[in-house]
């Protein structure tokens, strides 16, 4: 952006904001330049991004805009020191709403750590604005068919989940473009429209019961990720496992007293949220894990 035209573009963004606000009743509770990092359509560096944070904060602000930005919404994990000075700058920090990060390439634990201790630094939610693994994957898309590409996703999701916590993950995007279904001439497919493993690995995920947080798991068997929720009041609670080895059984442990049974769901290559269900004793519930699946259990 043009640093002598700050306060016009301040303006008109501002104006769009309260044009919606008049005549449809809407007020945007967040907003940001996508890929900020990487210059989708705006580039900023580090430092511009937190003052262009404080400044157009300020400018919504004094319009009485409800408003706030979100600090980074970054092409992916890996670019974490761009949101460093804002971080660091406690004058940004009113005006920003909720950390956000796109989901893009992947990252290791430690990344993925981070991000989640900066929404908790700043008190606010932590949001995956845009959630897949290949930005490129659309150029051959037949992957998005293919139960290779189902995995490592949902792989990334749950680790997401239980190391980061974000209160959402956008799946980019629910259109044909990355399609979870396939048929009936997306990207040239043939057949009718059908729904493909992703579909059936987000609807599993997205069984996570409402207002849940997110809480402890860990897994004593290699080549797992593990991912749990609870809503206490309601007493309600979700265990998502991805099983990237052979078959096996597992005994889940630490599960309250007032839980008598669980239901399980089961996604790969042949089934399709394949539903059974198994009880609990002692706070155990024994569970047989097919190899290379997603498995959920809820009560």
């Amino acid at each position: 952006m043009d640093p002598q035209k700050k306060e016009k573009i301040y303006k008109s963004i501002a104006d769009y904001m309260m044009y919606a606000k008049k005549h449809y009743g809407i007020e945007f509770t967040l907003f940001s330049f996508n890929e900020s990092d990487l210059g989708i359509d705006v580039l900023h560096t580090g430092q511009e991004h937190a003052d262009f944070i404080r400044e157009f904060g300020t400018y919504m602000t004094k319009l009485n805009l409800p408003t706030r930005m979100l600090l980074g919404d970054n092409s992916d994990a890996t670019t974490y020191d761009f949101i460093l000075p804002a971080l660091n700058d406690p004058t940004t920090h009113k005006y920003i709403g909720a950390v956000s990060f796109h989901s893009w390439r992947g990252c290791d634990d430690e990344t993925l750590k981070k991000w989640g201790d900066a929404a908790k630094q700043l008190n606010v939610p932590l949001l995956v604005g845009e959630g897949s693994t290949d930005a490129a994957a659309h150029s051959y898309a037949e992957i998005f068919n293919e139960s290779t590409f189902a995995l490592y996703e949902i792989n990334l999701y749950t680790r997401i989940c239980a190391i980061s916590q974000p209160m959402s993950i956008l799946q980019w995007q629910l259109t044909s473009d990355y399609s979870l279904l396939w048929g009936d001439g997306i990207y040239g497919s043939k057949g009718p429209l059908h729904p493909t493993q992703r579909f059936w690995n987000m609807k599993q995920l997205a069984s996570t019961p409402a207002d849940a947080l997110a809480i402890p798991v860990q897994s004593s068997k290699k080549h797992m990720n593990c991912a749990a929720f609870s809503n206490i009041v309601r007493g309600q609670y979700a265990v998502h496992m991805v099983n990237n080895g052979a078959d096996c059984n597992a005994v889940i442990s630490g599960i309250p007293a007032e839980v008598k049974g669980l239901t399980v769901y089961i996604t790969n290559t042949k089934d399709s949220m394949k539903k059974s269900t198994v009880k609990v004793e002692n706070g155990q519930a024994k569970v047989y894990l097919p190899a290379i699946s997603f498995i959920t259990l809820l009560n």
